[in-house]
């Protein structure tokens, strides 16, 4: 018994057997997005025409390999945004599996798509000016004393902004995002105030962390975590916000002990 999947290869679309139905809706949704992908005109052109200076400086300096690589990394989102909150999902659930599933699927990306691609975008490029003003400060910050949190603050960083941020943290949290990264400059500044207090938070968050990558989260975010994994790993993001950043507001109340529970669900 096998059960057949479209399969994602790059600029084609094929279709495998794999062994398992979860292998199968693993490479399935994959595949699909890909389809949509090839299936809908490239807003590229009409994004980059409507940037402003500000905002291509902003995006040539991001970890993405080209404007292009993030653009079509941001058209992942949009697609995958679809798929989560499809109005008629097929008969066997998750992503298409009949030709009307998939047109319908694929015309519901396409409806407005370059205004929101040009919305998703712009999002992007506040997130990226806030992950260089946490990389200035970190960089200002360097001293022996502050070694182990600067140490942090920079693995954080990496593990929010890098080459394919963008499909991996989703339309539903991208704008969320940008808090965050100012959260890490907004610890960086305040180090030296009192180291101590800081290495007893991170001691707290480091405990956060542990629960969650022995449950099998990964940082960053695996593109098929679990969605128990995905909630808690942006628990952990709103947890550093109230130990080092609380100015800037936790989205509700959040603990180690809320994290724990969490995974124990």
């Amino acid at each position: 018994r096998a059960f057949p999947a479209l399969v994602d290869e790059g600029s084609t679309v094929g279709v495998r057997l794999h062994a398992t139905a979860d292998d199968q809706e693993r490479a399935h949704r994959t595949g699909v997005r890909r389809l949509v992908q090839l299936g809908v005109p490239s807003p590229l052109t009409y994004v980059q025409e409507h940037l402003t200076h500000a905002e291509k400086l902003t995006l040539a300096a991001s970890p993405y390999r080209s404007t292009a690589a993030l653009i079509d990394d941001a058209l992942r989102a949009v697609i995958d945004a679809e798929l989560d909150t499809a109005a008629e999902p097929d008969v066997s659930g998750g992503p298409p599996f009949t030709r009307a599933a998939f047109e319908s699927l694929r015309d519901r990306v396409n409806a407005g798509l370059p205004d929101r691609m040009f919305q998703v975008v712009g999002t992007c490029a506040s997130v990226l000016a806030a992950a260089r003003d946490a990389d200035v400060a970190i960089g200002r910050a360097s001293s022996l004393a502050l070694m182990a949190p600067l140490a942090d603050a920079r693995e954080q960083l990496g593990r929010l902004v890098f080459d394919g941020f963008i499909a991996r943290t989703g339309l539903e949290r991208l704008p969320r995002l940008t808090t965050y990264v100012r959260g890490i400059t907004h610890r960086v500044e305040r180090l030296a105030d009192d180291v101590g207090r800081d290495r007893i938070r991170m001691a707290e968050q480091q405990e956060a962390t542990t629960l969650y990558t022995r449950a099998g989260g990964t940082l960053p975010l695996a593109a098929d975590a679990r969605p128990d994994l995905v909630a808690v790993r942006w628990m952990l993001e709103e947890l550093r916000i109230s130990l080092f950043a609380q100015p800037l507001g936790a989205h509700g109340p959040i603990s180690v002990q809320r994290i724990r529970k969490a995974l124990a669900r």
